[in-house]
């Protein structure tokens, strides 16, 4: 019978560097809403939500979508991010989009 012992310490040594580096990749990636302007293109707003230029012409074709249309085409994102919150439970509750497994 083989036996296995690990030594979790060292284990743990030799991960965390990989798992930092890792993490702070996915972090650069990431962006907050309080690093955004204030007013975002549209290409800005498909970048934010990862998203097509078609799917981004049908959100702002919504008439619940927050698009200034006064200045060009502009998106505030303030309102962008609480127009994310206010449909998020919509999906929630409609879908099966956040279930796991």
């Amino acid at each position: 019978m083989l036996t296995m012992e690990f030594d979790y310490e060292k284990l743990a040594e030799a991960l965390l560097p990989k798992l930092l580096e890792g993490m702070k990749g996915n972090l650069k990636d990431s962006t907050t809403m309080h690093e955004l302007p204030p007013l975002l293109t549209r290409k800005e707003m498909m970048a934010v939500l990862r998203i097509s230029s078609w799917k981004a012409t049908e959100l702002m074709g919504r008439p619940d979508f927050p698009v200034c249309r006064e200045a060009g085409i502009l998106i505030r994102t303030d309102r962008l991010f609480e127009w994310i919150d206010k449909h998020t439970p919509w999906v929630e509750s409609n879908t099966g989009y956040f279930k796991v497994g």
